[in-house]
């Protein structure tokens, strides 16, 4: 994975983790919510079942004790119908231990006199949470409970025998409610526990609401925080990039505009003088003169095509990636000085070659570039006063660099000019031979390169250009 992917994976995680958060967050909390909704509406419904049950078994208490008293038949059968909601219950609550059918374990809460529509929230509440702590405690009293109401109705089914047969005694009397009174006093205990039981669970799951609500609300309200200030930071970064972008399309512009002008006024110049040497060619009957012309034809083209390779390299420089491979600098220099010797006067110069290193990993079409435009500077400017001519050709290495060194004698550049000759299109005063792109092409090669150059010149002495590419490609 290249390191811009490595980037983009990483900007893009910082933008999408918290909407994750959030989105989980969110889901968290209305799920939650629904189940604690869920959890205190059954909770109530028990709790309002327990009345019914209570009230039956009070009711039932009371007739009881009427019947037992009076002998009236109308008071045992109230007793069996009251007493038939805490019996309903205890099928339910047996019903949902054993896993009976639904059906079954919905009449007994429905004999309980359950609500109808609380029904399926009772039955979720036991099955999925009957071993929670505060529900167990009051499933516990339940079953306690039922255990009191099977003896209240062994007393009533007993005491219904003892009058039904007359046998009932004044002393059996006083016994019976007795017992009733100590069963009812158990079951009103039992009753009281049951009731606490769920309150106290609804209160720790209130409690526990409030927390996972503050803990999420928190996350959420972090989560959308940090997603902002990524956003407001990317909206930042964004416009300084398209300020920047911006200012470099309006220096690009100024180069193109510069360039275009440039371009078609040096295309257009060697036609020019063509046009004018042919007119005066047409009435020259002279056939030396004839030839002069002919020779300063073949210059301009020269000139027009040499400018016209370097608005290619130009291009290729511009639009070609960075392709590192071995370069043959040997290979190379003989090529390059082979395309230079049908230029005028080129015989005439000495070409040493020193190289110290003669492969180097680099991308191949630059190094031309750069050793072709500073050689045919180096072959142009030569100084034609003096005997001896010379352009020498170095490379070697310095630490973590490599280093190519071309020293010539020729005219050399004015102190003035030297920190102004890697600009596009600048030519001194006293050059008609460049076009003043070559140079603006060397730099522009070597900076592709992480590399630079440095030009050391005096007038009439010579010049010395030294290229240092770093070796980050050698493998």
């Amino acid at each position: 994975m290249s390191e811009i992917k490595i980037l983009e994976y990483f900007k893009l995680r910082n933008i999408f983790i918290p909407l994750i958060i959030v989105i989980l967050s969110c889901s968290s909390l209305i799920i939650i919510n629904y189940l604690t909704i869920k959890i205190l509406s059954a909770s109530r419904a028990y709790v309002n079942g327990e009345s019914h049950y209570s009230k039956g078994q009070k009711d039932a208490t009371r007739h009881l004790i009427t019947y037992l008293f009076t002998k009236d038949p109308i008071e045992w059968k109230l007793f069996n119908e009251e007493l038939s909601v805490p019996k309903g219950d205890k099928t339910a609550r047996i019903g949902l231990t054993n896993n009976d059918s639904i059906e079954t374990i919905k009449n007994g809460f429905r004999a309980g006199r359950n609500n109808e529509k609380d029904l399926d929230d009772l039955i979720w509440l036991f099955r999925y949470f009957h071993s929670v702590p505060f529900l167990a405690k009051a499933i516990n009293e339940w079953e306690k409970g039922d255990y009191l109401i099977e003896q209240l109705e062994s007393i009533g089914n007993e005491s219904h025998k003892k009058i039904s047969t007359t046998n009932l005694k004044s002393n059996d009397e006083q016994k019976i409610l007795q017992q009733i009174n100590i069963i009812t006093d158990k079951l009103t205990k039992n009753e009281q526990n049951f009731s606490e039981a769920l309150g106290e669970g609804t209160r720790l799951i209130k409690t526990y609401l409030l927390l996972t609500n503050i803990f999420f609300t928190l996350m959420i309200i972090g989560s959308v925080s940090i997603y902002y200030s990524v956003m407001i930071n990317r909206l930042r970064r964004s416009k300084h990039e398209t300020d920047d972008k911006n200012k470099n399309l309006i220096i690009a512009n100024k180069k193109l505009d510069k360039f275009v002008y440039s371009v078609s006024h040096d295309l257009r110049s060697p036609i020019s003088s063509l046009k004018g040497l042919i007119e005066i060619v047409k009435l020259e009957d002279d056939l030396d003169q004839i030839r002069d012309y002919l020779s300063l034809m073949h210059e301009s083209l020269e000139k027009q095509d040499e400018f016209i390779r370097e608005i290619i390299d130009y291009s290729r420089n511009k639009r070609k990636e960075i392709a590192i491979a071995p370069v043959d600098l040997n290979k190379i220099t003989d090529e390059i000085i082979a395309q230079h010797l049908y230029i005028k006067g080129t015989s005439e110069i000495v070409i040493k070659k020193e190289l110290s290193v003669e492969e180097l990993y680099c991308d191949g079409l630059r190094l031309k570039i750069i050793l072709n435009n500073l050689l045919s500077n180096a072959i142009k400017y030569s100084d034609e006063k003096k005997e001896e001519r010379y352009i020498s050709i170095k490379t070697y290495t310095t630490g973590d660099f490599y280093k190519i060194e071309i020293e010539d004698n020729g005219i050399g550049i004015n102190k003035e000019y030297q920190v102004k000759i890697f600009e596009m299109f600048f030519v001194t005063n006293n050059n008609n031979k460049g076009s003043g792109l070559g140079l603006y092409l060397v730099k522009e090669a070597i900076e592709n390169l992480n590399g630079s150059i440095t030009v050391d010149s005096e007038m009439n002495i010579g010049s010395t250009f030294i290229v240092t590419i770093p070796k980050e490609y050698e493998t």
